[in-house]
């Protein structure tokens, strides 16, 4: 047995020795970047070619929309924009999280509420959220309270089904060895649920993060025009083409830095869990 080990040993450093450069870790993120830079250099000088010989006024050059982009930054309307729309995102996400959590926790550990609201959660997850829009607006209005109401309902029931999922993936038996041995109930949870739950329940944080985006700028198109959304609708109603597809762009910026960190703070908070 310890010849077999010994031998598969071997025959791992051999492999390794004549693997291929370009099969290193470090060699498929060198190309991986190569190929993303060459993938935008490529559609955007496509984009500069069409816009600036094509005929359709919809499709301007790329260095109209840039120079849009500047525009919207130095004057301040896109970050002024944008800080509203990162209010009304917050607020919802943090409504979302503070209803999310809890119940998710609950419905994922008792029977009697996984018998009771389960189905409900996955019968509101599955529907469309722009249904609620005419109801949002009867009960909380067309302002802050109405956008921050429609973006906490864009990603509660994400982060809710994610953390139930996250309390089930708790080993069963050794919730009932703690339970032989006389845990108790908050030193199961703190023990064992809890650290079983948590990569699920950052994954549906992270997920909920690039809902809360959308739901906020989707509010501010739908619901009322305000911050981005207004930036968005204005542009378009006048055919501001290049400003319109700045704001956008912008938009979808954001939402990539948004995302980028709740990418950190996830490995972050689930880190120590796979030392």
């Amino acid at each position: 047995m310890i010849m077999d080990q010994l031998n598969t040993t071997t025959d791992d450093v051999v492999a390794s020795r004549h693997r291929l450069p370009f099969q290193t870790p470090q060699r498929w993120q060198v190309w991986g970047w190569t190929a993303r830079i060459t993938l935008i250099i490529v559609v955007l000088a496509a984009w500069q070619w069409y816009g600036t010989n094509g005929k359709n006024f919809a499709i301007p050059a790329f260095l109209e929309v840039l120079e849009a982009f500047w525009d919207g930054i130095v004057s301040g309307d896109f970050l002024a924009a944008a800080a509203g729309t990162l209010l009304t995102m917050v607020l919802g996400y943090a409504i979302a999280v503070a209803v999310a959590v809890p119940m998710g926790v609950w419905i994922g550990s008792s029977r009697f509420a996984r018998n009771v609201f389960e189905p409900l959660v996955h019968a509101a997850y599955a529907t469309p959220v722009s249904l609620f829009i005419p109801v949002i607006g009867i009960y909380t209005g067309l302002e802050l309270t109405g956008r921050v109401a429609l973006t906490a309902l864009w990603c509660v029931f994400e982060i809710m089904v994610s953390t139930i999922s996250g309390v089930r993936s708790a080993p069963v038996a050794l919730i009932e060895m703690a339970q032989a041995y006389g845990a108790r109930r908050s030193q199961i949870y703190s023990k064992i649920v809890i650290p079983a739950a948590l990569p699920l329940v950052v994954v549906g944080l992270r997920i909920g993060v690039g809902r809360a985006m959308r739901g906020a700028v989707t509010a501010e198109l739908l619901l009322s025009a305000a911050n981005l959304g207004q930036v968005v609708l204005f542009a378009g109603s006048v055919l501001d083409i290049p400003r319109l597809l700045a704001a956008i762009i912008f938009v979808m910026l954001l939402g990539l830095v948004l995302m980028r960190l709740a990418g950190i703070i996830e490995r972050r908070a689930t880190g120590h869990l796979h030392l």
